[in-house]
Order: structure tokens, then C-alpha cells, then sequence
């Protein structure tokens, strides 16, 4: 049988729409404006628009409250985090918490998907140039007839002090955007009162490099940065060994970590040792107690991290008044059932959820007494769910039977009776709705047709009267694992089997717990 799972090929591509709702009680404060919903589900989203989330609101004519700090916002969480440090914990609830408890070297924009500096002040990127004899330089690389010009951009200390030519039957290959230099904000401090320093970025970068440090869920992110080097007390320098389309990104998970608390060879360390191996120094930083009582550089800090629900407070460590953060205190609160959250939400219990269910995100919209206190509304999130198999299966080793398994998929259908039409169909894992993505390239078609045409040709079609596909005596038939408890996965199975089979591809469908899925 095949397993569903990550893989290097994925058969189709759905934007979800997160679907949430706030209280908007009159004592609350106004952050970021929610903002103006697009007219038609289905209509592109403009990345133009300074607001997108409150339904009805138009920033282009409606006017909103002006902002002013204080209060204390309570937001639904599904889940704690075990931790807080982010090298030890990928999961997203401790991202989100992460968002204002810390920061990160870039940041992506929420509207535009482009990414903007936050630590870091701003960064130059050059390409490289490898040489024939394995020699590499670093800079703008400039096409000049035969010969490739080499311009240093980045300072201080770099390698080449001025620009240099290098005949192009000397170059073995090009890299772009290979080579990161950044400077760091001025004045940001630890929330123990400590100046961040470019060691807290090494040190990350360094941790990853130890077996013994248990961050196999992060270290892969980091694998192609291979050399790493500090420049002056605000600047650094990382280089890539290839070419990678998502090299900026890396550094959106490149969080730093306090020298002076977790490396045990930093001077700065209580307990400095000069010496300490590598062995020590992940056992270190593996059980540090800060891992849960959280030193952070974001404009919160954390209070409180209780059984059921953490508190930070602002805390004036350093950033300006547009990146501090509007409310005087948040509480992420945990309610693991999402119907429960929507109840609490009612009760005046949480003022955010962003795990609505669909039937309740309807049904509020139109409520009158609950939109007299508060609203609902969507966003379409950074990333999409997708269908992936496991290419090592030979039934899937055809791209016509790939192709085949797309265009038996009713993702139209699905998006309309599940989501009521509030999600959209994609053609790239990393939708969100930014001016990069290419809307020209459409979709595939739900085309059963067609699916049994290209199964055909490929040899698979039903010899034997059973109605499914077979081929060499072996039927066409795949697993597909997802996440028990998932209605939205339950739902889109039933109807996949149901539309495979009329394409004569057998489908089985298991479901597990999480941890055991990925």
C-alpha cells in the first residue's frame, strides 16, 4: 500500500481559510485595524490593502478609532507549548507565542509575504562565484561579455576590497544569493536586561551543528549554512554552500538565544568554562530551566507559564513605539476543543479565537447578539494543505498516474460544502496571497474522464472486472493517513475515495494521532 505523507511531489494544493472571531468591546484597544473582507471568496486577495480582516470595513473610505495602548488581551490557544525555546520546540502555538515574547532576523510581512527586517537593522545578500580550481567569491555578480565582474556590496570585512573580473571560461557554476550579511538593530536588550549581541545569533547557528542537541525537527533548516562569522559588535555574516530558493526564510527560524545564559563557553556565562564539549554544551542547553521561564527580546516578556495558560507583559526593553506592542498584557489561554473556545468567546471568557468551526463562523455572522459585542472573520494563512505521496511506491512512479490522482480530486466541491467557499484552490505550497504568487498558473480540473484515460495509458485499467485499475496482477490501490479527530481530513477522504474509485484507484484510509503522522 501507498502512505500519504510529506514527499517530494504534491497532487494538489488548498489555501485554508482561518477563520476567527474577536470581541470588540469598547475598553479594547486597537492594534493593526481588523480589516476589509474581499467582496467574493473566490476574488484575489490585494496584497495592496493596508486591511483585510474585519468584514465590511474598506480602508480606501471607512474610517477607524484612533489607537491607544493598555488592556489585556485573552487569546485562545489549543495547546501550551512545552517550552519556549525554539530550537527544542517547532510547534506553531510556540511560534505564535514567540511572535511577541521574541524576534527574528527577518520577519515576514503579513500582507505582502515579502520579508522585512526586525533584528536586524537591514542586510545585503551577494551571490557567489566558483571558480574552476574550487575557489569561491562573493558579491554582485555582473554579466560583462566574456568575463564575470565580482562587486564587493556587503561591509564591513569584506573579502575583496574592490571589484574584479573573472573570465567566464574560469567559472564552473554561478550561485545567487548565497551569502547573507547582516547588521543588527541598535539598542535592543534581553529581557534580563542584557544587550543582544551577534553571539546569540551564532550561538543558534552553532547548537544546530551538535548531534547531541536535541533539534532534529529544526536542524535540517539550517544544513546548507556552512560557514557563519561575525563582522563587528552589530554586524554578521552567513554563507549558503548552494543555491536555495527559501535561503531568506531560514533566517525567520534562526532565533537567537542568550549567550551569557545557555553557552557554557561564553565569558559572560555564570558558569563560564572555556573547555566545555560538546556533549556538555547540548546537555546544557537540552535541560536549561530558561527553556520554560523564558528570557525573550520581544517587547512582552513572560510572567507566567502556568497548566493552563501563559501571561506577558510589555516590557520597554529597547523597540520603538510602533513594534511594542498595544496591549499593557496578553494571556494565551488553553481550551482544547475548538467548540468550547467559540462558547468562552460567547461567555466574554477569551477575547480571540482562531479555531472557529465553520458551522459556528455562520452562525455568529448572523447572530445580532453576538455581533453586538464582537465579529468574525477570515484570513487566508502562509501556508496550504495538500495530498502527498510516497514516491518510492511503484504505482506512483509515473508522473501520468500522479497526474491522474490530481484530476480525481473534487477540490471544488470540497471547498464549497465543507468551507462554503471561504477557501481557495492553489498552485504552490507556500501561498499567501503576496505579489509573488502566480495567479495565471491555474489548477488542475476535476476531470474523472481524463484520470482514467492518463491511468490508461500508463497501463493501469481494470482487466479483471473488479472495477479498479490492475496491472501485472496488482491492483491500483493507496493508503491515505490523516490526523484522527480531523473532520475537515474526514470529510475530503470520503469524497476522494468515492471520486477515485470512478477513476478505478482502490483507496484505504487510516487514521492516527499526530505525533505518529509526521
Amino acid at each position: 500500500m501507498s502512505q500519504a505523507h510529506a514527499s517530494p511531489f504534491r497532487s494538489a494544493f488548498l489555501a485554508l481559510a482561518a477563520l476567527w472571531a474577536g470581541s470588540c468591546t469598547p475598553d479594547a484597544p486597537t492594534g493593526n485595524p481588523p480589516a476589509r473582507q474581499p467582496s467574493s471568496a473566490s476574488a484575489p486577495l490585494d496584497p495592496t490593502l493596508a486591511d483585510r480582516f474585519r468584514p465590511g470595513f474598506d480602508p480606501r473610505s471607512d474610517a477607524l478609532p484612533a489607537p491607544r495602548r493598555g488592556g489585556k488581551v485573552v487569546i485562545h490557544v489549543e495547546a501550551l507549548p512545552r517550552q519556549l525555546n525554539y530550537l527544542l520546540d517547532n510547534s506553531g502555538v510556540t511560534r505564535r507565542v514567540l511572535q511577541e515574547l521574541h524576534g527574528t532576523l527577518v520577519a515576514r510581512d503579513l500582507f505582502t509575504g515579502a520579508h522585512r527586517p526586525q533584528l536586524a537593522e537591514d542586510w545585503v545578500v551577494e551571490d557567489t562565484l566558483v571558480r574552476r580550481d574550487g575557489r569561491r567569491l562573493y558579491g554582485e555578480l555582473v554579466e560583462q561579455g566574456d568575463a564575470w565582474r565580482v562587486v564587493p556590496r556587503s561591509a564591513p570585512g569584506h573579502a575583496l576590497s574592490a571589484s574584479i573580473d573573472v573570465a567566464k571560461a574560469d567559472v564552473a557554476r554561478i550561485e545567487r544569493g548565497t551569502v547573507y550579511t547582516f547588521r543588527l538593530r541598535p539598542g535592543i536588550r534581553w529581557h534580563d536586561g542584557a544587550p543582544l549581541r551577534v553571539e546569540d545569533f551564532l550561538l543558534t547557528w552553532r547548537l544546530s551543528k551538535i548531534p547531541q542537541v536535541r533539534c532534529d525537527e529544526k536542524r535540517f533548516e539550517f544544513e546548507h549554512l556552512v560557514h557563519a562569522e561575525q563582522l563587528d559588535e552589530r554586524s554578521l555574516r552567513f554563507f549558503y554552500d548552494r543555491q536555495y530558493f527559501g535561503a531568506a526564510a531560514v533566517f525567520e527560524a534562526l532565533i537567537p538565544l542568550p549567550a551569557h545564559v545557555y553557552d557554557l563557553r561564553d565569558p559572560q556565562h555564570p558558569q563560564a568554562r572555556p573547555d566545555a564539549s560538546d556533549a556538555e554544551l547540548a546537555q546544557h542547553v537540552n535541560e536549561h530551566p530558561a527553556n520554560r521561564r523564558w528570557i525573550g527580546v520581544g517587547p512582552y516578556r513572560l510572567v507566567e507559564f502556568g497548566d493552563e495558560h501563559l501571561e506577558a507583559e510589555r516590557v520597554d526593553n529597547g523597540w520603538t513605539a510602533e513594534d511594542a506592542g498595544w496591549y499593557a498584557a496578553i494571556r494565551w489561554r488553553q481550551i482544547t476543543d475548538a467548540a468550547l473556545a467559540y462558547r468562552a468567546l460567547c461567555a466574554g471568557e477569551i477575547d480571540f479565537t482562531s479555531r472557529l468551526l465553520s458551522d459556528d463562523y455562520f452562525r455568529a455572522g448572523s447572530d445580532p447578539e453576538f455581533t453586538s459585542r464582537a465579529y468574525v472573520g477570515h484570513f487566508y494563512t502562509p501556508r496550504a494543505s495538500y495530498i502527498g505521496w510516497n514516491l518510492r511506491k511503484p504505482q506512483l512512479a509515473d508522473a501520468r498516474v500522479r497526474t491522474a490522482l490530481a484530476l480525481a480530486t473534487d477540490w471544488d466541491g470540497y471547498v464549497q460544502g465543507f468551507y462554503r467557499g471561504l477557501a481557495q484552490r492553489v498552485t504552490a505550497e507556500w501561498f499567501d496571497g503576496g505579489l509573488d504568487y502566480d495567479r495565471e498558473l491555474a489548477p488542475l480540473p476535476f476531470d474523472v474522464a481524463r484520470a482514467r484515460a492518463l491511468l490508461a495509458e500508463a497501463g493501469w485499467y481494470d482487466r479483471d472486472g473488479d472495477g479498479f485499475a490492475d496491472r501485472d496482477g496488482v491492483p491500483l490501490a493507496l493508503e491515505i493517513l490523516t490526523q484522527a479527530g480531523s473532520r475537515s481530513g474526514e470529510v475530503f477522504l470520503q469524497r476522494y475515495q468515492e471520486t477515485l474509485a470512478q477513476a478505478g484507484v482502490r483507496l484505504d484510509i487510516g487514521a492516527v494521532a499526530w505525533p505518529v503522522l509526521i
